[in-house]
Parts: C-alpha cells; structure tokens; sequence
C-alpha cells in the first residue's frame, strides 16, 4: 500500500492521460463511424493526427529543443490547419461521406510523407518526433494530463447536442431531410467535432488512431447501438484499452517502456481479428 502510494504522482498523470486519449479517440470513431455508415471509418480517416504530426515535426526543426508547450502549440496549430483543409472540402455543404474519407486519406498521405521524411534525417528533431508517433506517454506530467481530461469534458459536453443527428443521419442523406435536418451543416458541424477530438488526442499521446476504430465495434457488439449508449459505451472501452495499453507498455519489460502504440494496435487487432473468427 505504502508503494501504490509513492508511486502515485508518477504513475497518476499517465492513467488519467490515457484515459482521456482512450474516451477522445472512441468518441471520434463513433462520429464517423455513425456520419458515414462506414464500420472501418475511424479517427486516422480525418488526417488531423497526421497534421499535428506535421506541427510538432515544424517546431522540432525549427526550434531543436523546443518546451512541451511550444510542442502542444506546434501540434495544435497542424490539427487545425489539417481541419481547415477538411473544411475547405466541406464548403457549399458538399462533403458526402465517401467524399470525407478520400480527402482525409489524401492530407494523412500528405502529413506522414513530410513526417517520414524529417525522421529519414536521423537528427535529435527526428528521434522525438518518432517517439511521438509510437505514442511514448513518458514524457506525460500532470499539467499535460490535467489538459488531457479538460478537453475530453469540453469536447464531450457537447456531444449530447448532436444525438439526434448520429441517430438520423445513418438513415442517408433524403431520410435525414425529410426529417427536417440540414444535412451539409450537421456533417460539418460532426466532422468538426471528431477533428477536435482526435487533434486532443492527438496532442497527448500521438496519432494512436486504431483504439477510436475498436472501441465503437466493441461498444455495438455489446448491443449499444442506440447513439447514447453507443457513445457512452465506446468512450468507457476506448478509456480501459487505452488504460490497458499503458499498464502493459511500462511495466512489461520493466524498468524498461516499450511504445504505448505497440500495445494499443495488439489489444484492438486482436480484439477485430477474434471478433470475425466469430463472426
């Protein structure tokens, strides 16, 4: 008891960052997943975590040594400019969601092109941004976990704004008309929202974009399927493979930490590969 108790303040700020990475992710994948009647859709299909790459590679190069908020500015500033070419895609209201998903894949093509091709230099900038990628929760303190889960309650506050539309929508564009939902502003407004959640994430523990892909088919297999549940169900299952993840990448081959993506894309392909042998 005595040691859980001393090890509190170092081992407290990485659970409660993972557990905001984990509900983030999984409310994002819920969104999309939702929006566009696409099982495989998830937060990766945005960019945003690709361009926060870009962000923080911008400030590495440029600064060398950079502080962590000159890193957390750096990565949000390439979440928002990703989302702003999202938008741009969006304007007129025209973004369908086959069309999200091309442009999406395009800007994360883009962003991981120019991230390979700083790591390629071999440089300090290059080593950080790689343990960035893998998701290393080492460097996670308390101020950047206490920002962690104060974006989680901003950005999950609002969600039970829009259940109505996650639960319209998948009905097709013509069914969600006739109900009476403007169909371009509620996708921009949703497409929005899973940016902002997975750019938060993103700033905390990396582009660890698979747990928002598990979390909701888990969450359905459950029988959640109505949105509120849904939702609920996936930010509680992204929260515990996250928190999973992490317990398993430090203490695995302690005292030595293996990346935190590692653990994260073994649970959920695992967890999709049994759930067809099921199936």
């Amino acid at each position: 008891m005595r040691e859980t108790l001393d090890l509190l303040p170092f081992r407290a700020p990485r659970a409660a960052a993972a557990v905001a990475a984990g509900a983030t992710l999984a409310a994002a994948g819920v969104i999309l997943q939702r929006l566009t009647g696409n099982p495989l859709a998830g937060p990766e299909a945005l960019g945003v975590g690709a361009g926060a790459g870009v962000g923080l590679a911008i400030v590495l190069v440029a600064f060398g040594s950079a502080s962590l908020p000159m890193q957390a500015a750096g990565s949000a500033v390439g979440a928002l400019a990703a989302l702003g070419v999202m938008l741009s895609v969006a304007r007129g209201g025209r973004l369908g969601p086959e069309r999200m998903l091309l442009a999406g894949a395009g800007i994360s093509a883009l962003c991981l092109a120019g991230l390979n091709a700083v790591i390629a230099t071999g440089s300090p900038s290059a080593f950080a941004l790689l343990a960035w990628m893998t998701g290393a929760a080492d460097a996670v303190d308390a101020s950047r976990a206490a920002t962690g889960l104060a974006a989680l309650m901003a950005l999950a506050v609002p969600l039970a704004l829009v259940l109505r539309w996650l639960d319209v929508l998948p009905l097709g564009a013509m069914g969600a008309r006739a109900l009476g939902v403007n169909v371009g502003a509620a996708r921009t407004a949703l497409i929005a929202m899973a940016a902002a959640l997975t750019g938060a994430a993103a700033l905390i523990v990396g582009p660890l974009s698979f747990i928002g892909l598990v979390a909701p088919h888990a969450a359905r297999s459950m029988g959640l399927v109505r949105p509120a549940g849904h939702l609920v169900g996936a930010m509680l299952i992204g929260a515990a493979l996250m928190t999973a993840a992490d317990a398993l990448a430090r203490t695995l081959i302690f005292p030595y930490q293996l990346p935190l993506g590692l653990f994260a894309s073994l649970i959920g392909g695992g967890y999709l590969l049994a759930s067809l042998a099921r199936r």
